[in-house]
């Protein structure tokens, strides 16, 4: 037992250098593909109402990066989230180098041709798959493996959007799944170590320009809450928009694929002289809403729909890009109508229409991510304004509440099970979590005196199925010992020795009130068949056992439990 502790002592050194690592790399890579897509964006004036040039070599890059994708590197495919989600519940997190690198490719040819996406989930992608690679590299535990997924993916958005905060909390509600994950440290210090470096490199802060708006009147509020409920109806409509096309693709352009995404670009490309506010991510259009550059409401109607329509036409073709900073800007163009139609209605009580378009982003966000957590933190470090908390807060919560109502799951789970793929969810560990040993352990605890000699306890263990024994001291717990060391020593004729003199007094324990999710890891981690569980009050009184056995039994129990409230008797 020493020397697997000091394994994994030595391990964890290992792994947090490779954590701070990949802290920094995840921050190069977001890096050089922002300015590596803004690079060709510019080289095929593709960043601008299309014209021949921006056509055909944009239409050339995306015809490149849509072959790759289609062809040959399926993991390429739309943001990559689901893949990395996917890549943590099946294959203990480990993503090839070739997919991560043909990421990188792809998704800087397809956005330079200037399509409506974005790059913060391929960045997600990419750096996940980078600190996959480091921990296999370094023949890492697969736990340790999973864990620098977590770490690349909060890198990358600490990054790309320089907020750490944020990218802490997206990658505990998307990625991981769980806000009380055990990897919140690690994720820390990638996501605030990807910031630095990110800030380094760029000399950048806030994404958009500083803000300082105020709730002027509390009648505003109302308004708030129309961007809470029209948010939580139009953002299911766009999901399930995003959806159809993809059905659409599946069936009725599944030999085509290719050409399906070539019809989306050059719709892009065609849309783009109605309002060029509709090629790309968004960012700089986002920034004008929030500073109240575009007031007019036919304008920012026009905008919307456009996004609207050229964001789900090109997520549904499966091209390389993300939602991020489209859904932004969906959410801050929304915000800035109702915002627009509040000012003409009541001049003397609304304030900026920015805020209004603000209280959108995080609004529309909530409702297609579903990371209600991510959508507040991501709007406050976006733009370090907090005298708008409250309302971002309240619209929020309706829209979160109100979206709900049309299905639980985020976009990305969505698509997933669109593709028959099941990721598993919070709840799926909710049972284990929740239990605790004390309704599953053994409390007829067979156990040895100290004392007994290897003759007298062979003969009470020969025909036992146990495996393994807790041994007292005047009712005392002193360590535990197998059934295998008991037959071991009676073979070599220690017939004399005392059970004291060979068990196990490094004893591994747990507590009545822990949950069964602990007893199970602990098993786990240090290979052993079964636990004492001792008083919170005195760890020497032995108040019952638990294995694996009684876990899974107690687990099936709660699921049928659980099955019984929902279907009806026979």
């Amino acid at each position: 037992m020493d020397k697997l502790i000091a394994n994994e002592s030595n391990e964890e050194k290992l792994y947090l250098a490779i954590t701070i690592a990949t802290g920094v790399m995840a921050a190069v890579l977001a890096v050089a593909l922002h300015h590596g897509i803004f690079y060709l964006r510019d080289l095929f004036e593709t960043d601008k109402a299309f014209g021949p040039k921006a056509f055909i070599l944009g239409g050339i890059a995306i015809f490149i990066s849509g072959w790759l994708t289609t062809r040959k590197f399926p993991f390429t495919v739309g943001s990559g989230v689901p893949h990395v989600k996917l890549a943590l519940a099946v294959y203990n997190g480990k993503i090839k180098m070739g997919s991560t690198v043909a990421k990188f490719i792809t998704t800087t040819l397809a956005l330079g041709s200037g399509v409506s996406l974005g790059r913060e989930g391929p960045s997600v992608t990419i750096a996940a798959g980078f600190g996959s690679w480091l921990g296999d590299t370094f023949h890492l535990s697969k736990r340790r493996i999973k864990a620098l997924v977590a770490v690349g993916s909060a890198g990358a958005i600490s990054a790309g959007f320089h907020t750490p905060i944020s990218a802490v909390v997206f990658t505990l509600e998307e990625v991981v799944g769980n806000l009380n994950a055990k990897v919140l440290g690690s994720i820390v210090i990638s996501s605030v170590i990807a910031s630095i470096t990110a800030q380094f490199l760029t000399g950048g802060d806030a994404l958009f320009s500083q803000l300082y708006y105020k709730l002027n009147d509390h009648r505003e509020l109302f308004f708030y809450l129309v961007i809470g409920i029209v948010s939580g109806l139009l953002g299911p409509l766009w999901m399930k928009s995003v959806l159809a096309l993809r059905k659409f693709n599946r069936t009725k352009m599944k030999n085509h694929r290719l050409t399906f995404i070539m019809i989306a670009f050059c719709s892009v490309g065609l849309l783009s002289h109605i309002h060029p506010g509709v090629l790309g991510s968004g960012q700089g259009t986002i920034e004008n809403t929030l500073l109240s550059l575009i007031l007019d409401p036919k304008v920012l109607i026009t905008l919307f729909i456009l996004k609207f329509i050229s964001t789900s036409l090109c997520y549904s073709t499966g091209m390389s890009g993300g939602l991020f900073m489209p859904t932004l800007l969906m959410g801050a163009t929304l915000g800035s109508i109702i915002g627009s139609i509040a000012g003409i209605l009541f001049p003397e009580i609304t304030s900026n229409t920015g805020a209004y378009a603000l209280v959108g982003m995080g609004a529309f966000f909530v409702t297609v991510i579903r990371t209600p957590f991510t959508s507040v933190m991501i709007v406050f470090e976006l733009t370090r304004d907090y005298h708008i908390m409250l309302p971002l807060m309240i619209a929020n919560a309706i829209a979160y509440s109100i979206s709900t109502r049309f299905g639980s799951q985020s976009i990305y789970e969505r698509i997933s099970e669109q593709d028959g793929i099941h990721l598993p969810t919070e709840e799926d560990n909710e049972a284990l979590e929740t239990l605790p040993v004390e309704e599953s352990m053994i409390r007829d605890v067979i156990s040895f005196h100290a004392n007994l000699t290897i003759a007298e306890c062979y003969e009470k263990v020969k025909a036992s199925t146990i495996t393994g024994y807790p041994i007292l001291n005047n009712g005392r717990l002193i360590g535990m010992i197998s059934k295998a060391e008991i037959l071991s020593n009676h073979s070599k004729k220690n017939f004399d020795k005392k059970l004291s003199a060979i068990c196990e007094r490094k004893v591994i324990k747990i507590y009545p009130d822990q949950s069964l999710h602990v007893a199970f890891h602990r098993l786990k981690r240090f290979q052993i068949s079964r636990l004492p569980v001792v008083s919170r009050l005195d760890d020497k009184k032995l108040v019952g056992i638990i294995t694996a056995k009684e876990i899974v039994e107690s687990f099936g129990y709660q699921i049928r439990q659980e099955e019984n409230k929902v279907l009806p008797s026979s």
